[in-house]
């Protein structure tokens, strides 16, 4: 595997986060904050409540990076869980490394920027982070690398609407066995999708969930006497998912004819393609020198393998989120 591009190192940093949000006429972090935006490029985990300033934060510290000529904009991927919150992070961080760029005779005192007459004239603040959601970044790696797989690169997204229909029409012509299941054709659909979409987001397929029901039965044949009402709803629960089990297969035997995806799909499969090619993610960290994920607390099994595998090993990465 070729070792991943290094971040721009131009000398210690001399511009500090405090001085950093005084030259932006932004509020000045707390002392807090000011030690996550200032720290080393080396894997940071941050951990704080609600309402504590966290994605407030993490925009300070990547702009505080490419102040600092640590790191260029362009090479620095952001990644969060919504659409509104990436345009949000993005807008953040974009307006305040505009003032950068516009702070005129200041950017000859800010590290990094490169003096008339050097041999060196890259803009050290140009182009923009990659600012976007999990899911996203996922459809993107699959879209680059699906032939690694033996996978079309056409093969598209389908919306949360289309995956309901397509899963009503799998329950409404399905004649197996049901007894367990007393639910309605609409619940029945949203639990269909609701399994597909878990067993996806933990890199697991039906064949786990059958093992699971081998195991609860033999556990509960050797409990002695009378079972109480928490296990019989744990084996009334298995059961029922079981029975959901042909669904499932036949939605995503459905999928695979139509060439098409879901979310959950869309992630495990980058996930595979990320564990199973080392050298895509050679590729992802030389092309982003830093990397900032924000909410990590809600990442999926499946998003965890797909990070770990891209961006494991020290990677300049800091991951933010609640308790």
């Amino acid at each position: 595997m070729s070792t991943p591009l290094g971040p721009r190192q131009l000398g210690p940093a001399r511009l500090g986060p405090a001085q950093l949000a005084r030259l932006l006429r932004l509020p000045e972090p707390t002392p807090e904050q000011a030690a996550v935006i200032s720290a080393p490029l080396s894997p940071l985990a941050v951990i704080a409540g609600a309402g504590s300033g966290k994605s407030e934060t993490m925009a300070a510290r990547m702009v505080w990076l490419v102040a600092n000529g640590m790191v260029r904009p362009d090479r620095v991927l952001g990644l969060t869980f919504t659409r509104k919150a990436a345009a949000e992070f993005a807008d953040r961080v974009r307006s305040r490394l505009e003032r950068l760029r516009r702070a005129g005779p200041l950017n000859a005192e800010l590290p990094g920027t490169n003096k008339p007459g050097t041999a060196d004239t890259e803009d050290p603040f140009g182009g923009d982070p990659v600012i976007g959601t999990y899911h996203a970044y996922a459809g993107r790696l699959v879209s680059d690398n699906a032939l690694r797989e033996g996978l079309e690169p056409s093969m598209r997204l389908i919306t949360p609407a289309l995956s309901w229909q397509l899963a009503a029409q799998i329950v409404a012509a399905y004649d197996g066995p049901m007894d367990e299941i007393i639910w309605t054709p609409q619940t029945v659909t949203a639990a269909v999708l609701e399994l597909a979409g878990d067993l996806a987001e933990h890199l697991r397929d039906t064949s786990d969930v059958t093992a699971v029901g081998l195991w609860l039965t033999a556990e509960h044949d050797a409990l002695p006497g009378r079972i109480n009402a928490a296990v019989r709803k744990i084996i009334t629960t298995q059961r029922a998912r079981e029975q959901l089990l042909p669904l499932v297969s036949r939605y995503a035997a459905a999928k695979a004819a139509r060439e098409v995806l879901d979310h959950g799909d869309q992630v495990a499969l980058a996930a595979r393609i990320a564990s199973r090619h080392p050298e895509v993610g050679a590729g992802e960290r030389a092309r982003y020198q830093v990397v900032l994920l924000d909410e990590y607390q809600d990442t999926s099994h499946a998003q965890l393998v797909l990070l770990r595998a891209l961006f494991g090993g020290g990677h300049p990465v800091t991951a933010v989120g609640d308790p």
